[in-house]
C-alpha cells in the first residue's frame, strides 16, 4: 500500500513495501517518474526512485574484499551486485514521510537505514542515512525520469568535469578521463547541478551533497541522474576508499513550471 503526501504543486506516493521508493512524483500536475520495466532487469531496479544502501551502483562480480576477507553478494544478470539491498526490503513507516529498515546478511555488518522525505512549495527533499561501520558503505538515490511529458522530450543539461573510465565489464577501471559524448552509463563529477528540461512544460534542477553522479541515458523511455557518495565498485579502488565513510546523503529536486 502506497503512502500519499502533498497536493497542489508537489505530491508524492511512497511504497514502504518496495524499498520506500517513490512510485509517483508530481510537480505542478506533471508526473516525472517512470515505472516502465526493462527486459531481463528486476522491477526493483527499473521503476520510480529508490534509495541505494548500503552500497550504490555496482560491486564487481558480487565480491566484496576488505582487509583480507571476502563476502559474496547477490548478483544480477550482468554478473554484478547492483544498487544495494534496501531496494528489495520492506521498510517500516516511522512518521508521515519517515522510513527505516534493518539490513544485515549478506552484508558484512548489520545496520539501520533511515530515509526521510520532505515537500516544499516547489521541491522534494530526501535524506538517506546509514549507521553501521564494518567495511564502509556508499549511499545513493536512483530516480528514473520520464523522457516525455505532455509531448515534450526531455533535454539533459549537464556540465561534466571528469568521467570515470568504464571497462568492458561495466565497472570503473580506476582511471579518470575527459568526458565522452553520450549515450552514457557512467560516473562523473560535475561543474554545476544537473538539470532536466521538458521544453515549455517543466524543468528540474538536482542538488546533492556529493561529488559523484551516475548518468544513464541509454533507454528510450527514461533517463537516470543518480547522486552517489562514492563511485560504483569503489571498494575495489584505493583512490576512492575515503569516500566509503559517508553516513548520510541529502538530495533535493527543485521544479520550475515553464508554462
Amino acid at each position: 500500500m502506497t503512502v500519499p503526501a502533498g497536493d497542489g504543486d508537489v505530491a508524492v506516493e511512497v511504497d514502504p513495501d518496495a524499498g520506500a521508493r517513490l512510485t509517483s512524483l508530481r510537480f505542478f500536475g506533471h508526473e516525472v517518474l517512470s515505472t516502465e520495466s526493462l527486459d531481463d532487469v528486476p522491477e526493483s531496479i527499473t521503476r520510480g526512485s529508490y534509495p541505494m544502501v548500503p552500497w550504490a551502483g555496482r560491486i564487481g562480480h558480487g565480491r566484496l574484499e576488505r582487509n583480507g576477507r571476502v563476502w559474496e553478494l547477490p548478483t544480477e544478470l550482468d554478473g554484478h551486485a547492483m544498487h544495494g539491498l534496501g531496494r528489495d526490503r520492506v521498510w517500516a513507516q516511522d512518521g508521515p514521510l519517515a522510513f527505516s529498515v534493518d539490513i544485515g546478511e549478506p552484508w558484512p555488518v548489520s545496520g539501520t537505514a533511515r530515509l526521510d522525505y520532505a515537500l516544499g512549495e516547489d521541491r522534494l527533499h530526501a535524506r538517506l542515512r546509514w549507521d553501521a561501520g564494518g567495511p564502509g558503505a556508499s549511499l545513493g538515490f536512483h530516480p528514473w525520469f520520464r523522457r516525455e511529458i505532455d509531448g515534450a522530450r526531455a533535454r539533459l543539461e549537464v556540465e561534466p568535469l571528469d568521467q570515470l573510465q568504464r571497462g568492458s565489464d561495466g565497472l570503473p577501471t580506476g582511471r579518470v578521463v575527459p568526458p565522452s559524448a553520450p549515450p552514457w552509463d557512467d560516473c562523473f563529477t560535475l561543474a554545476s547541478p544537473p538539470r532536466i528540461v521538458w521544453p515549455d512544460v517543466l524543468a528540474l534542477t538536482l542538488y546533492a551533497d556529493t561529488d559523484f553522479w551516475v548518468i544513464f541515458t541509454e533507454p528510450d523511455h527514461a533517463l537516470c541522474v543518480e547522486p552517489q557518495t562514492a563511485p560504483p565498485d569503489a571498494f575495489s579502488h584505493p583512490r576512492w576508499q575515503s569516500s566509503l565513510h559517508a553516513r548520510e546523503l541529502r538530495f533535493t529536486i527543485v521544479a520550475e513550471s515553464l508554462r
